[in-house]
């Protein structure tokens, strides 16, 4: 009973309740030495921690549970424990760490051929992992990996992640054209009827990277309109309402609104603790170029160091170069 409840919390999305009742479900389950559901319960718990911003806490319950014996005797099991500690690094700024555990997982998944769903969630965690860490080159041909796995057989909601994912790295190489039709293909195998908060975040990835690719029109505009209804129903983190922000405030900038953006951004960068450390980089960056379009030279350089240094934590070196680069155009 325990373990449906804790299930049906996690599809609501109701995270902390789905967590208590997994750590219930996990102690029952010990009692009767019953290990199969012991494990998908504790699991279950690192997932719903990560999914309520807890990064640290889900990346402890990870490592605890890479070194079970049930993990180690399942290739599988490995790849679901890789995988989210992969996503946990990455959410923390530990791009390194992240992509050496998510190649991990998708070696692992590769055990288990009867399991594409598995190979997918890997190659997620992947791309996202050496595309924050400025590996672009390497993302694509992992992107291209993954783009095999995405037949009809496969859940359809599945596919549109497994379409976002790779428009999400066309964008970062400003391949406009590809990053929009793959996301466009998202879009359609993506619905707010399945799931609004998925729906949420992917406009409001679209519009970033659409706004980081330079591609500011309407339809841009209209995935963060999607985005922020969305999320005014379904809530979400800190973590994710501050990147929405930020996504609000990065459209202002390009369309010229100086003063909103600053006014927006401000707030966020105070607290960018809340973010990973790759995206506080980002937030300190936009706010250092609007405040440097303003005139405002000597705020604005300490939020370019402050960009600089994010960047270098996360080990995203190009992103810092980049910064270093702005600043000595404008300091020329």
């Amino acid at each position: 009973m325990h373990v449906l409840r804790a299930r049906e919390a996690w599809h609501q999305r109701d995270y902390r309740a789905a967590r208590l009742l997994a750590a219930t479900a996990a102690k029952l389950a010990e009692q009767v030495e019953d290990h199969n559901a012991w494990w998908k319960m504790t699991f279950l718990q690192a997932e719903c921690l990560r999914d309520e911003g807890l990064l640290k806490e889900a990346l402890e319950s990870a490592g605890s549970l890479g070194t079970h014996g049930l993990t180690l005797k399942s290739e599988a099991l490995k790849a679901r424990v890789y995988t989210l500690t992969a996503l946990c690094q990455q959410g923390l700024g530990q791009l390194e760490q992240a992509v050496e555990n998510a190649d991990l997982a998708v070696k692992s998944a590769a055990a288990d051929p009867d399991a594409p769903e598995l190979q997918i969630e890997a190659h997620h965690a992947l791309i996202a992992a050496l595309a924050e860490s400025d590996r672009l080159d390497e993302a694509w041909s992992t992107c291209l990996d993954l783009s095999t796995y995405i037949t009809p057989a496969i859940h359809t909601q599945t596919a549109g992640k497994a379409y976002w994912v790779i428009g999400n790295v066309a964008f970062m190489r400003h391949q406009v054209n590809d990053g929009a039709r793959f996301h466009h293909l998202a879009g359609e195998h993506l619905s707010p009827n399945n799931d609004l908060e998925l729906w949420a975040h992917f406009n409001r990835a679209s519009a970033a990277l659409r706004l980081t690719a330079g591609v500011v029109d309407a339809e841009t505009l209209e995935c963060i309109e999607r985005a922020e209804v969305a999320s005014s129903i379904v809530g979400g983190t800190e973590r994710d309402q501050l990147q929405l922000s930020l996504t609000r405030a990065h459209w202002l900038f390009l369309t010229g609104q100086l003063n909103a953006a600053v006014e927006r951004l401000r707030p966020i960068c105070a607290d960018g603790s809340a973010l990973s450390r790759q995206t506080e980089g980002e937030a300190n960056l936009l706010l250092a170029q609007a405040l440097s379009a303003r005139g405002e030279e000597l705020e604005a350089l300490a939020h370019f160091e402050t960009s600089e240094q994010c960047f270098v934590d996360a080990g995203a070196p190009d992103r810092a170069a980049h910064v270093r680069n702005i600043v000595a155009k404008i300091s020329g």
